[in-house]
């Protein structure tokens, strides 16, 4: 009987089953395998995909790990986080989904049970910036997949002036923290009118498919231990591996209800900027495996940072003398201190000092566009992040820069979808019609594998006692295809890259 197993790390080889001499794919750690029959006391026969190929006994393991692939969804971010259990306690989320039909068409790769059916733990849209939910539409719209949980930030967009709800003494008080409210006021199509966000949010509403559509913030989650948890994942459910939520902040505005404040165009503003506002107010994660940590920075921008360094490490209070701002960052750490970390605002150049230096991870995935007006990643952000980054040599990785043009397009594939169409076109045949969709269906996933749903994906693989960060290589020497660098705990316990591993 065939035996679930993981490619142990950073890269294992499968070999050719009749000649172990000869390396055929590399796999990345974590990756699944389906291992069979023993060939001898040092090999094994492993299934991947529909061929048989060798690998070594000493070349995977049994403990499943924590699996992270930020995306390359043009602009905007997108990441699909696995945990590290198996069976029915398996956990798949989605943080934020792009702009466009990367995300579906990497689900589609991934997660072939779509054409059955598949469940998803939660979709978290950090705020209502299109690059952020935009893409989650399609994958909405799919009646195959089901999620338990929506998870936003409390501010549902909504058409007319007043785009975030009615502004009182500089707080936003009109949160819409429960299904039942979200659905309250979406119920008005005036209020809905033609704006994507309220759209994206009514078909969740409106489908069984969605059984939990709530607020995430510091004052909606689960409460333990003086902090707020992503509900399931504070330590009193598993110690090892919890989610705390740091963002949105929720305050008790003048009027004595729960308020989001508005924050301006600058520091020294005082009328509410609604971009700045929303990304200000971002879905804030605090991911913890073990012992490696990973922060999800949504769109966080200078008047946001200023405002979450305050809060957590002054009581509130600008600091009024260096001293005090250096003491402001230390208490600060003790919240936002990580090994990785999501860059804000795809590279922006709108971010602090002071935050950078509370985070000091020691790499930092940005997630920018292709084709994008904002020059993101801005050249001053890249080099700030590697000033601010933990160690000598920080790890910056982008997605755009990590995949600079598009793979070679496969000719044949290509020949083949476009006689599939032309066959659809004419075909009246109902079952033939539908084995010539899957057929389309099964190509366009190929082609979008070779291309956009690989090269400028980071994955990140732990077992939160190390760590590897990889990406795909555009030009494969043979069969080496992944980059990878190591992150491991120096002699006083801090994670700092350790290994690069070219391979």
């Amino acid at each position: 009987m065939a035996m679930i197993r993981y490619a142990k790390g950073p890269v294992v080889y499968l070999y050719d089953a009749k000649n172990l001499k000869t390396k055929k794919k590399e796999l990345l750690w974590g990756d699944w395998l389906r291992i069979g029959k023993d060939l001898n006391t040092k090999w094994s026969e492993v299934t991947w995909g529909k061929e048989i190929f060798a690998i070594k006994k000493t070349d995977y393991q049994e403990e499943r790990i924590l699996e992270m692939i930020f995306l390359d969804v043009g602009q905007g971010d997108g990441c699909i986080l696995t945990i590290p259990q198996v069976g029915t306690k398996e956990k798949i989320m989605i943080i934020d989904a792009g702009l466009g039909d990367h995300m579906k068409g990497y689900l589609n790769y991934r997660f072939r049970d779509f054409k059955k059916k598949f469940s998803f733990h939660a979709a978290i849209i950090t705020h209502p910036d299109s690059d952020h939910y935009q893409g989650f539409q399609d994958v909405f719209d799919n009646e195959q997949i089901s999620f338990k949980h929506v998870y936003h930030n409390g501010l549902l967009e909504r058409t007319g002036k007043k785009s975030l709800g009615a502004v009182d003494k500089g707080f936003l008080t009109d949160l819409r923290a429960s299904k039942t409210s979200a659905r309250t006021l979406y119920a008005q199509a005036a209020v809905r009118g033609r704006k994507r966000y309220p759209k994206l949010l009514w078909t969740a509403l409106n489908s069984d498919r969605f059984d939990d559509i709530s607020m995430l913030s510091t004052e909606h989650g689960q409460q333990e231990d003086g902090r707020t948890w992503m509900p399931g994942f504070a330590p009193s459910h598993n110690a090892e591996f919890t989610i705390e939520v740091l963002g949105p902040v929720v305050e008790e505005a003048p009027n004595g209800k729960p308020g989001l404040r508005t924050f301006a165009s600058s520091l020294t503003g005082k009328a509410m900027n609604v971009g700045k506002t929303k990304n200000g107010h971002s879905v804030l994660l605090r991911l913890q495996y073990r012992d490696f940590s990973v922060l999800f920075g949504g769109d966080l921008n200078t008047p946001a940072e200023h405002f979450l360094m305050r809060h957590y490490g002054n009581h509130g209070r600008a600091p009024s003398t260096i001293a005090e701002t250096i003491a402001m960052i230390e208490r600060a750490r003790t919240r936002f201190t990580v090994d990785l970390m999501k860059s804000c605002h795809h590279g922006a150049s709108d971010v602090t000092d002071e935050f950078l230096e509370a985070t000091r991870p020691a790499a930092f995935v940005v997630s920018s566009g292709d084709e994008e007006s904002h020059v993101h990643p801005r050249p001053d952000l890249l080099g700030l992040l590697g000033k601010k980054g933990r160690g000598h040599r920080p790890l910056v990785l982008c997605t755009e820069l990590l995949r600079s043009t598009r793979e070679k397009e496969d000719l044949t594939l290509r020949g083949k979808l476009n006689t599939i169409v032309r066959k659809l076109a004419k075909e009246t045949d109902q079952a033939k019609k539908k084995g010539l969709q899957q057929e389309r269906e099964e190509i366009l996933d190929e082609l979008f594998k070779r291309n956009v749903g690989v090269y400028g994906a980071i994955n990140l693989r732990t077992d939160g006692r190390r760590a590897v960060v990889a990406f795909r290589r555009e030009q494969s020497k043979g069969v080496k295809r992944w980059f990878a660098y190591e992150l491991e705990k120096d002699s006083q316990g801090i994670f700092q890259v350790q290994n690069v591993g070219g391979h």
